[in-house]
């Protein structure tokens, strides 16, 4: 049957809208502040004694979000509380490591962030980076901070030093609760540092709480407000949902989230919600939030969806009468074929989202890939695409495919801050406006190893790595001290083992689970039958870390892996006629006569996604935040942050043979670690 690719009869629809002529701004009086873990517009105004308003004029995209490592221009009479000059003061030279942070440096060192930037002024404008050389000061000393709110004491009894605490006279029916909520911190940690504090407290108690200003009242209208307890996996985000407040509502009540959300913390919610704490103190527990299933029964924005598609046709290639001629290159050119199916599935996703109320204007732009034009003039392409193209209202971009026209798209558009999604390579540059929705191979390794940790007790445990492995047979053997352990011999046509090796170590007792790490064939085709005679009279499981290429060799017997009950880790599964999928599977046979592509079924499944996450939230940002995990056709996805402010999806499928050569998924239990 033929594939989708060789059908040139489809329809492209292309977007292009007029280039607009963006003026530069000149600032002739400003001071900028680079934006660290979890800031708001709200916690950066009341550092600098600025309006939200003064910081969106000069910051427009700033109204909708802000992240991480984003560098603000501020009014010049913003300002921040000047320390008194210190004398004397001795430095330390740092070099940043890899994935260090200024936030876990500052916590390494015990010296706060500003003091770090003080004395290492192009932080100020300038992201951390690996290989860096920093300045922290080792005995600096802060001027006395005073606490003005609440029962905090402000007289001469306030400690002088930069010690982290002050002290807290309690007042009448104050609770633990109220006190934690005001200051941002959890009841455990109030008790923490009030060791002696006992189960409640009496009025005129002195504790010690944070040295920090707050603006809140310890008081409660136990008429309107109550407590709740923020949960393990909670973000502002969905708690926005749970408690159908807007934004600026949540932080007005509790002005310490601005500064980040924790689990533990206490917040003043609108009493009657499910999940506050009352008067008493007695916890009504809620389920968690809802990490997993459909965003069919959640979608709230339904404004049209601007959605921009970047795929390699390269149409002037095509741009022949001869059907033979196009067909003889639909054959050769694997880019080509790979772009029209991923097309024809993301044009799907569309019509079936229109079918849910989702509205979407498609945006089609052809990068035209030629590979002797070489990576810097085929990124040029992506280029004049996006300056003589209208981006400002697109909500994300799927795509380009190709690295080289991904990375140079991502950086043009983050000054928009406009996700791109990345649909296939993964080898492209991490930046805070990048989706990568390809599971990278250390995130398959890792959740396999998990399923291993969790589940190997009691197995006999044989490890077979070729030394192109040797860090997956170090991790292995590390989960697995008194594993087995049997090591390839080399020859002439590949590694293989002797005869004995796998038997020598089977235990007649004990389930024998076999992880191989190789991606030589003869290896794998050695193991593989010698552990097949042994399956008859022994329970033997095999597992790799990392399912290559090298498995899919005709010399590897599908039967045998059958018997093993191979188990390996994959991005993606093999789709199964059920309700889930039947819907789109029958579509789109009965609009091109023929079965969807692996790659048409990607197509359906990220532009399906992505769509639905843009009606379920405000943006992708706001959907990734939720920690909502999706599954399609064949994919799933669940972004989380990386090290560099993009998102990374870590939704893995843990597969297995099954019987008559299904590939069946296996649940996979995260590790608390």
């Amino acid at each position: 049957m033929k594939k989708v690719s060789l059908v040139l009869c489809m329809v492209f629809v292309y977007a292009f809208a007029k280039a607009e002529t963006n003026k530069p701004i000149l600032f002739q009086d400003f001071v900028s502040h680079q934006v660290e873990a979890g800031e708001t517009v709200y916690s950066i105004s009341k550092k600098y004694k600025l309006s939200e308003k003064e910081i969106v004029k000069l910051n427009p995209d700033a109204k909708d979000r802000i992240y991480e490592g984003l560098v603000l221009i501020l009014p010049s009479k913003a300002s921040v509380v000047v320390q008194t000059p210190q004398e004397d003061i001795r430095f330390k030279t740092h070099r940043v490591r890899r994935k260090e942070t200024l936030y876990s440096i500052s916590k390494k060192y015990d010296v706060a962030q500003e003091v770090i930037k003080k004395f290492n002024k192009r932080l100020y404008s300038e992201t951390l980076r690996k290989g860096d050389r920093i300045r922290i000061p080792l005995n600096y000393v802060k001027q006395e901070e005073v606490v003005t709110t609440g029962g905090a004491i402000t007289s001469d009894t306030a400690p002088k030093d930069d010690a982290p605490y002050t002290k807290y006279q309690v007042k009448p029916k104050e609770t633990k609760y109220g006190i934690a909520r005001i200051y941002g911190i959890t009841i455990s940690e109030l008790e923490a540092i009030n060791p002696d504090m006992g189960e409640g407290l009496k009025e005129g108690a002195v504790i010690n709480v944070p040295r920090k200003e707050v603006t809140d009242s310890a008081t409660i209208d136990t008429e309107k407000y109550s407590f709740y307890e923020v949960q393990k996996g909670n973000t502002i985000y969905s708690l926005l949902r749970t408690f159908d407040m807007k934004a600026d509502e949540l932080v007005d009540l509790n002005p310490t989230i601005a500064d980040g959300l924790k689990e533990g913390m206490i917040l003043k919610v609108p009493k009657g919600i499910a999940g506050s704490i009352n008067t008493t103190g007695e916890i009504i527990t809620i389920p968690g939030d809802v990490v997993k299933g459909s965003l069919l029964d959640s979608l709230t924005n339904f404004s049209v969806k601007k959605v921009a598609l970047m795929l390699p046709f390269g149409l002037k290639r095509v741009d022949v009468d001869s059907a033979d001629v196009q067909k003889q290159m639909l054959k050769n050119d694997r880019i080509l074929r790979l772009s029209l199916d991923f097309y024809s599935g993301a044009l799907m996703a569309v019509e079936m989202a229109k079918e849910h109320g989702v509205s979407t204007d498609l945006h089609v732009y052809d990068t035209d890939y030629v590979r002797s034009d070489g990576a810097a003039t085929n990124a040029r392409k992506v280029e004049t695409i996006i300056s003589d193209s209208n981006f400002s209202d697109i909500d994300a971009v799927v795509g380009p495919v190709l690295s080289g026209n991904f990375n140079r798209a991502a950086s043009l558009l983050s000054r928009r801050n406009i996700p791109l999604i990345s649909p296939f390579t993964q080898k492209v540059n991490a930046a805070s406006n990048v989706f990568q929705s390809r599971p990278s191979e250390s995130m398959l390794r890792n959740a396999m190893l998990n399923f291993l940790k969790e589940n190997g007790e009691g197995k006999n445990i044989i490890i077979i790595a070729d030394s192109k492995n040797a860090t997956s047979k170090s991790k292995l053997r590390s989960l697995f001290p008194n594993a087995k352990q049997v090591n390839p011999r080399s020859g002439d046509k590949g590694l293989y083992l002797y005869p004995d090796d796998i038997p020598s170590q089977i235990s007649e007792t004990l389930e024998n689970w076999v992880i191989l790490e190789t991606n030589d064939v003869p290896l794998i085709s050695n193991v593989t039958t010698n552990l097949n005679t042994l399956v008859a009279l022994n329970k033997v499981v095999l597992f790799t870390t990392n399912k290559g290429r090298a498995y899919d060799s005709d010399e590897i017997q599908h039967m045998h892996l059958m018997n093993l009950n191979f188990h390996f880790p994959s991005m993606n599964k093999e789709y199964s006629y059920n309700d889930q999928s039947k819907e789109f599977i029958d579509a789109y046979e009965e609009r091109y006569k023929l079965s969807p592509s692996e790659e048409a079924i990607r197509g359906f499944d990220i532009m399906y996604d992505t769509l639905l996450r843009l009606t379920y939230a405000d943006d992708l940002y706001g959907a990734a935040y939720s920690g909502i995990e999706t599954s399609y056709i064949e994919n799933k996805f669940r972004y989380q942050r990386n090290a560099s402010g993009g998102f990374d999806n870590d939704a893995i499928f843990l597969i297995k043979y099954g019987e008559e050569l299904t590939l069946d998924e296996v649940s996979i239990q995260k590790s608390d670690e």
